[in-house]
């Protein structure tokens, strides 16, 4: 399978090539794309495919997702292997586990800066936002969904199989991590200097020195697959007579390690911040009941709270990465990432996390 290198390759030649390949002979006609996404990621670029049919017959439409055009973000997908970890995913883990994810049509990866998927299109459900947050009922289901995932692999991702995943540390993920957070301080600061308590401000070289024990904090047991960007941007949700249901994209940053560690991502950077105070002990509760449901009930609260809190401070180098290093496609990008660090700076000082690092 040729890797298309932008969009221009992404012919109905191309298209016909591997869904043939798939089953029956399918002559592909004509194709439409659409851009999606624009200034909800970084990492990659995102098209819905349109396709009529001369002869055969297959899916009306297909998302593709290819790498980013953007030079500096391309370059940190490389860095921390994003491409390769997502399609190993797609082909080794998505159907182990019940959480729900687009079904796979293609996943090739060509070294580590270039990459394919081909993905069902989710169009009919309602894509998070960032900036918007959610509703306690989602938020709720959420946790139900990433128990899904966590509860399928719980202390069971260090079998060989599972070595295509790196753990949380070391590894690529937290020498990058560490790297980036080094080289992204300054210019964090300076994008965000009105929002930055100086206690935050100035933690650079006590956070740094810290890291790397946080890091071996978030690697140690219970260890599953970590989603690694479990955020709004990357979640769909659908509204049936059973509740509200909730699917997954992105899976460009998964380790093995603790899975509280979606939880504090997704509590403390995606939704609202008064929700997160008055709800979040209620909502990691939650997703305890939801793993205890799937007979792991060796993780109690309190141990939770604290792994929680660390996970907090572990993912402060992702706000300082993405709010210092990396370049968003429009002001709708820029508005997301101010949303992320507006709220994971009150997550920070609500929690005393830099406490943390003693």
């Amino acid at each position: 399978m040729i890797i298309p290198e932008n969009s221009n390759d992404l012919t109905p030649a191309w298209f016909a090539g591997f869904l043939s390949e798939r089953g029956d002979q399918v002559n592909v006609k004509s194709v439409h794309l659409e851009q999606l996404g624009v200034g909800a990621g970084m990492m990659s670029t995102m098209y819905r495919a349109r396709l009529t049919y001369a002869g055969g017959s297959g899916p009306d439409t297909l998302i593709v997702k290819l790498p980013t055009a953007m030079t500096q973000n391309r370059g940190i997908a490389a860095q921390f292997d994003n491409y390769r970890r997502e399609v190993e995913f797609y082909r080794r883990a998505a159907h182990a586990t019940p959480m729900r994810t687009a079904s796979v049509y293609l996943a090739e990866h060509d070294g580590p800066d270039n990459f394919v998927l081909v993905l069902e299109d989710l169009g009919n459900w309602e894509l998070g936002d960032q900036i918007a947050g959610c509703s306690l009922d989602r938020a709720t289901a959420v946790m139900e969904e990433l128990a899904a995932l966590h509860g399928a692999f719980w202390n069971g991702v260090d079998r060989a199989e599972m070595d295509w995943l790196p753990d949380n540390y070391p590894s690529v993920m937290s020498d990058g991590l560490a790297s980036g957070t080094e080289a992204s301080w300054e210019g964090f600061v300076i994008n965000f200097a009105d929002l930055l308590p100086d206690s935050l401000r100035d933690a650079r070289l006590d956070y740094l020195d810290g890291l790397p024990r946080v890091q071996a904090w978030m690697n140690d047991r219970p260890r599953t697959i970590v989603h690694g960007d479990y955020r709004m941007d990357n979640l769909f949700f659908r509204e049936t007579g059973n509740g509200i249901e909730v699917a997954c994209c992105d899976f460009q940053a998964p380790v093995r390690g603790k899975g509280i560690q979606d939880v504090a991502y997704f509590l403390s950077a995606s939704i609202d911040t008064e929700m997160r105070r008055t709800h979040e002990h209620d909502l990691i509760r939650h997703w305890l009941d939801s793993l205890s449901s799937q007979g792991i009930d060796d993780y109690q609260f309190d141990q939770a709270l604290l792994d929680y809190r660390m996970g907090i401070l572990m993912l402060w180098t992702y706000v300082v990465i993405v709010g210092g290093g990396m370049t968003a496609e429009n002001e709708r990008g820029d508005n997301w990432v101010s949303a992320m660090v507006e709220r994971s700076i009150a997550s920070m000082q609500d929690h005393d996390c830099l406490s943390l690092l003693a």
